[in-house]
């Protein structure tokens, strides 16, 4: 769901019979005597003194004209402008936060802003939480040819894509990446569309060609490392058992500049951390001069499957980010930047959001698509469970002449078959675009409808949060609670504990807050770029 700001126009230019009506709100205490105005339904918010409610009571029910010509009026005429632009108000039913329609239509959507290719299944890493693995996807091998079709659909005119390159491992695939590189590039500039580049990486295959075409294409680089030695080798190790810190640590003595400046981390924590670990991993980050850091739980899928994250866990994680949070407020501003920080602060800041992870919807099956090693559309890469599978392979590389049933229906529990056929007449694939096809699936169409469920029937429809929030990630709620109708209980308790402390701060003056995620974003943004991606 967009939105975009109308403004009130000059009082002259509206109707004097127009009626005001307060609209329906969340109020939360802010420190002193001010209070967090949110509107119910909308991610607009103010912050006022606590006498706001004798303005708003007698603004409720009055009229244009009344109001205009009280005697008093130009005292309060900017702060009745300021509560109708942030959605806190309604005169002759409009109000200036207002929701940008989606077009039905799946063929009339914007296309993707972000593509993620899963080259492989394969890598040289035998993670113990690895969500990724599966023994049937781990030998296969991406199709150039279907991920040059949708690096067409998605590089049309005047638009931007982010092209992902995941796996496995992606750099076991470097010819193939180098190709698809080089012909989006072509491709964007025969059509006047912009390309920018990411990778997730086991950091095991950096080498000088590696890291000068890495930097020559500009791409975000994120990197997989748990923290000091003893930490990250107890999970991540190669497929003889062995421990994988030392290898990566020696890029930090061939490439110092790049491992330091151009790369962002990101940490998997199993449910059995404490907040020990947790610290100690942060100190080590610290120590060693990085630009970023981003903290994430283990997905119970996988070689994970089997164990889900408990209470303990879920306190020790938000008591985590809390604490950081807490030393920025006390001015601890120095990197690394904390993206867990970085993403929770941004939806406070504008009403673009560039994560799509925080988008009401999410971005799965809309800003981003995936193409996965097997052939399969997917909706998202953060979970392999068949409600994310938005085309099969054989709907993707149908043989000519064959009728197939490639959508799966999703429900709030299960997955069934229906009978929803696409019949290919001739050549690799049918006319339709993929892109409309995936968007048009019955599993597409399951996404859209948590969304209409996060606003009427959820918990969260009564939240004050819920726009900045976007209803927790669904892929967690799946994994965690077999449905996509429900929420994820660790990031719903995550953004419970911080967003009113977030928003307290970035709603003054001289905020701390803002300006580390301005910083951030300035000194950091491509490394912040790559640790904000889908991707575990």
């Amino acid at each position: 769901m967009k939105f975009s700001v109308a403004p009130l126009p000059d009082w002259a230019e509206v109707d004097g019979d127009d009626l005001i009506q307060v609209a329906r709100h969340h109020r939360i205490p802010a420190g002193g005597n001010d209070v967090l105005i949110v509107p119910d339904g909308r991610p607009g918010w103010m912050r006022c003194p606590g006498s706001i409610d004798v303005l708003l009571d007698a603004l409720d029910g009055t009229d244009v004209a009344d109001l205009t010509t009280w005697s008093g009026f130009a005292e309060i005429a900017d702060t009745v402008r300021a509560l109708y632009d942030n959605g806190l108000l309604f005169i002759g039913g409009r109000t200036g936060l207002r929701s940008v329609p989606t077009p039905r239509r799946a063929d009339a959507q914007e296309p993707p802003t972000a593509l993620l290719l899963k080259l492989t299944g394969a890598c040289d890493m035998a993670c113990s939480y690895c969500y990724d693995y599966d023994a049937q996807r781990w030998p296969g091998r991406m199709d150039s040819d279907v991920a040059r079709r949708l690096i067409k659909e998605c590089l049309q005119p005047g638009r931007r894509l982010m092209l992902m390159f995941h796996g496995g491992e992606p750099l076991l695939r470097f010819a193939q990446i180098r190709e698809l590189v080089d012909f989006s590039n072509r491709t964007a500039a025969e059509v006047g569309a912009s390309v920018d580049f990411t990778i997730q990486t086991n950091g095991l295959h950096f080498s000088e060609p590696v890291v000068d075409f890495l930097r020559t294409h500009r791409f975000s680089v994120g990197v997989s490392l748990d923290g000091p030695r003893e930490i990250h080798d107890r999970d991540r190790v190669d497929h003889g058992g062995r421990g994988t810190f030392d290898r990566i640590a020696e890029n930090f003595r061939l490439f110092p500049d790049f491992m330091r400046q151009e790369v962002g981390y990101i940490s998997v924590v199993g449910t059995t951390a404490d907040a020990d670990q947790l610290h100690a991993a942060w100190r080590f980050f610290q120590e060693l001069g990085v630009l970023t850091w981003k903290l994430l739980p283990a997905d119970a899928e996988g070689r994970a499957t089997g164990r889900p994250e408990t209470a303990q866990f879920r306190k020790v994680f938000v008591e985590f980010l809390a604490d950081r949070l807490e030393a920025v407020l006390a001015g601890e501003l120095e990197r690394p930047y904390l993206t867990n920080l970085v993403q929770l602060i941004e939806p406070f800041l504008s009403l673009e959001r560039p994560n799509m992870c925080m988008k009401m919807p999410c971005g799965a099956s809309g800003d981003l698509l995936v193409l996965d090693a097997v052939g399969s559309v997917r909706a998202c890469d953060s979970s392999n469970h068949p409600a994310f599978q938005l085309l099969t392979r054989d709907a993707v590389l149908p043989q000519p002449g064959r009728t197939l049933l490639p959508l799966v229906a999703t429900a709030a529990g299960g997955i069934q078959e229906v009978q929803e056929v696409a019949k290919v007449e001739e050549g690799p694939a049918s006319a339709d675009s993929l892109i409309t096809r995936s968007r048009a699936s019955t599993s597409a169409r399951a996404f859209r409808a948590r969304e209409r469920w996060l606003l009427s029937e959820a918990p969260c429809a009564s939240c004050p949060w819920l726009h900045q929030c976007a209803g927790t990630c669904p892929a967690r709620a799946m994994i965690n609670n077999g449905s996509l109708f429900s929420i994820d209980d660790l990031e719903c308790a995550t953004r419970l504990a911080l967003f009113p402390r977030i928003l307290a701060d970035v709603s003054l003056p001289g905020s701390r807050l803002r300006q580390y995620h301005d910083q951030a974003k300035q000194r950091a943004g491509a490394a912040l770029a790559a640790a904000a991606a889908p991707p575990r």
